[in-house]
């Protein structure tokens, strides 16, 4: 995940250090060319940051972690349907996730949000398939329309941290 957010940051510091290493060690005479590296690398550094900058805060377009801790969601309207849904979750860091809109998905959600009103952790998590004949089917039917199958359970705050 980190490889898909991070990837042109890396390109373009990797590419910009080769080609500072090679006008160092190749050029003698052109303090030209010395100069100009100084100034692209700062313009480089600076674009990737506002690059970055200006991506804070937004979902990232990826698929949810097999269990997270539920917590929040909102369902995303575009032209007049709906397009997404949001998630805040909780797993081995906190994300904003945007997947795409199904109403198996939607209702999973509402109820994992339901059970957050208590005020206790939601934990969710993807469910098994069931190899018994109509309920297999019935959750293949879910399965294809689109919608992880996702439930979810309250814990205990000692449960989510277990003392070791």
């Amino acid at each position: 995940m980190l490889f898909d957010s991070y990837w042109p940051l890396g390109l373009g510091l990797i590419l910009i250090a080769g080609f500072g290493s090679w006008v160092f060690i190749h050029s003698n005479k052109s303090y030209l060319l010395r100069w100009a590296m100084i100034p692209l690398s700062l313009a480089v550094a600076v674009a990737s940051a506002r690059m970055y900058d200006a991506g804070l805060g937004y979902a990232v377009a990826a698929e949810l972690p097999p269990k997270f801790v539920y917590l929040g969601h909102q369902v995303v309207i575009e032209r007049m349907h709906k397009a997404g849904i949001e998630v805040w979750t909780q797993a081995a860091r906190t994300r904003l996730y945007r997947i795409p809109y199904s109403k198996p998905m939607e209702q999973a959600l509402d109820r994992a949000r339901q059970q957050a009103k208590s005020g206790m952790p939601v934990v969710m998590q993807r469910r098994r398939e069931r190899q018994e004949g109509d309920s297999a089917a019935g959750q293949r039917r879910l399965a294809d329309s689109g919608g992880a199958l996702y439930e979810s359970n309250v814990v205990l705050p000692s449960e989510l941290n277990p003392k070791t």
